[in-house]
């Protein structure tokens, strides 16, 4: 039984229908350019969005029956960028991803606690705890909502170009850990522009090009020469990185006469 299911899911204008089972244990990258509909997408799945067209199922269940304590407890999300003026502390708003486990309130129960002292360390967040997220760089911002994701531990994680705003070091180290959630059984739908992490850390591909879904798969299949051509209009060429072993990309704007 996959645990996410689109059955001819279609946000019209933007999207056109799509029919795709996603299991867990795995990364799936959803690439394509700026405006291709990956965002309109993401917020679909995480039922913040009602499709035109089709549904969502998460463990079989319809998202939209879901009440949006129920969806937190299948699905985290997080948005492309955060608001500017959270007023709450990194502390509590890591606490929040608690929301669908607690009865009451928003504070970590004893039971939750552990999850969201582990979210906090590995987005190495520790000295920030009390601050307020406004007063955070944008970055920072970013892991915190990560972290809140992490401690909700929803079975599936969708996250919006999470390493967009990241330095090297957290984009490599936050992609490794996502690697490592998908082989503890989670499902990871990350929204990524970077081509060459999306070769690396990913296990399946769904890309999109003017809100048409132009391939998903094995990353091995999808991600050719062609495919970044076609969607991304760029020459690109696929090589094994002789001292890392694993994929790398080398590229270069289309000759202007083709």
């Amino acid at each position: 039984m996959a645990m996410l299911r689109l059955e001819q899911l279609s946000q019209h204008p933007i999207l056109r229908p799509l029919d795709v089972s996603l299991d867990a244990g795995k990364v799936v990258g959803i690439i394509g350019p700026n405006g291709a509909g990956k965002s309109t997408l993401m917020r679909t799945i995480a039922g913040l969005l009602t499709p035109t067209g089709g549904q969502v199922f998460v463990n079989e269940t319809p998202v939209q029956k879901l009440s949006s304590r129920q969806r937190a407890h299948h699905i985290a999300y997080l948005p492309q960028q955060l608001p500017d003026d959270i007023p709450y502390t990194v502390q509590e708003f890591v606490e929040m991803g608690r929301y669908s486990h607690q009865r009451v309130t928003f504070r970590a129960s004893e039971r939750g606690t552990p999850a969201v002292r582990r979210a906090i360390a590995q987005m190495g967040l520790e000295e920030l705890v009390d601050t307020p997220l406004q007063h955070v760089s944008g970055g920072e911002r970013q892991r915190a909502g990560i972290a809140r994701c992490l401690a909700q531990e929803s079975p599936v994680q969708l996250l919006d170009e999470p390493i967009a705003s990241l330095d090297v070091y957290y984009q490599l180290d936050i992609m490794t850990q996502l690697r490592k959630m998908a082989q503890a059984g989670h499902l990871i739908l990350i929204a990524i522009h970077h081509l060459e992490f999306a070769l690396r850390f990913c296990d399946d591909l769904l890309v999109i090009r003017n809100g048409d879904f132009y391939d998903t798969g094995p990353v091995a299949d999808v991600f050719t020469s062609k495919m970044v051509r076609d969607v991304f209009h760029i020459d690109a060429t696929l090589f094994v990185d002789p001292f890392l072993n694993h994929s790398r990309l080398s590229f270069s704007p289309l000759d202007s006469e083709t």
